[in-house]
């Protein structure tokens, strides 16, 4: 299957990427200017990179490369931890907004969706709407058992409302862009190897995604991502040839070519120092 690639669009889904990460980058800048930090989306990109690639080093999406985030603008750019957390914060929870619709999209059209971590022994399998179910109550738990600090970040998010809110609708504006980017990503590796995937499948296999990444299992998600998508792709009747090379194409750019250039920052900006200070927070 891979053999008869059409290179054209594997390059065509990487350029994609670059423009997602990079809308990442317009996006917090909006955010951190709204608070008196006036930076370039260019200044951000590669802190941004470089988070990817620990986030690619460690289990649960995210858990390494936002300290690193605020470890480096602060060392780079003089901005407070403070501030760097609280636009963080402020990023994520307006992207809550575009992947709750995206998931809402997923569970209509795909009512009746199992998803099959390993379907050769046909265990660990979850009805889409037991799983958002079990997703929220996993969530209500989290939050109470951590409610002193949520209560004390609210608090902060809440004090610079004011500031923030100047940022709301472009942060919530770029956060759809990248998960429309995710989207055209997907549909180009699907057109590079020449299968056509309706919409809700291509949507299906981003929630996924972002619903494995974050499991604090594998480093990356290794292993663990992979099959989940190979068993979802297996579900909806693609081979499993195809389902594979699908599943290869698209690690290769968001996980193999993101970390490659990631390292390649954090090599350039004295990584070494950084990931030290990072290790000591």
């Amino acid at each position: 299957m891979l053999t008869e690639t059409r290179i054209r669009y594997v390059i065509l889904a990487f350029l994609v990427y670059l423009l997602s990460v990079y809308l990442f980058a317009v996006r917090w800048q909006q955010v951190l200017s709204s608070i008196g930090h006036d930076l370039k989306a260019t200044d951000l990109l590669p802190i941004l990179f470089g988070a990817i690639f620990v986030n690619n080093l460690t289990p649960a999406n995210r858990t390494g490369g936002e300290p690193l985030r605020m470890l480096w603008v602060n060392k780079r750019f003089g901005i407070s931890y403070t501030d760097a957390f609280i636009t963080i914060l402020f990023e994520r929870l307006v992207e809550v907004i575009p992947i709750i619709l995206l998931l809402f999209y997923v569970l209509y059209f795909v009512p009746s969706l199992e998803i099959k971590f390993l379907p050769q022994k046909n265990i660990l399998t979850l009805n889409s709407t037991y799983l958002l179910l079990f997703a929220s109550l996993a969530t209500g738990i989290l939050i109470w058992i951590f409610r002193k600090r949520f209560t004390v970040l609210l608090k902060d998010i809440k004090q610079n409302w004011k500031k923030l809110h100047k940022s709301f609708i472009p942060a919530l504006l770029l956060s759809s862009g990248v998960w429309i980017l995710d989207i055209v990503r997907l549909q180009l590796i699907a057109l590079a190897l020449n299968l056509n995937l309706s919409l809700h499948i291509i949507a299906s296999v981003s929630i996924l995604y972002l619903l494995l990444g974050l499991l604090p299992i594998t480093p990356g998600g290794l292993g663990i991502v992979e099959g989940g998508l190979v068993s979802l792709l297996l579900y909806f009747g693609l081979s499993l040839a195809s389902s594979g090379s699908f599943v290869f194409l698209e690690r290769f750019i968001s996980f193999g070519l993101s970390s490659l250039i990631g390292f390649l920052y954090l090599f350039y900006y004295g990584g070494s120092e950084i990931w030290k200070n990072i290790k000591l927070q």
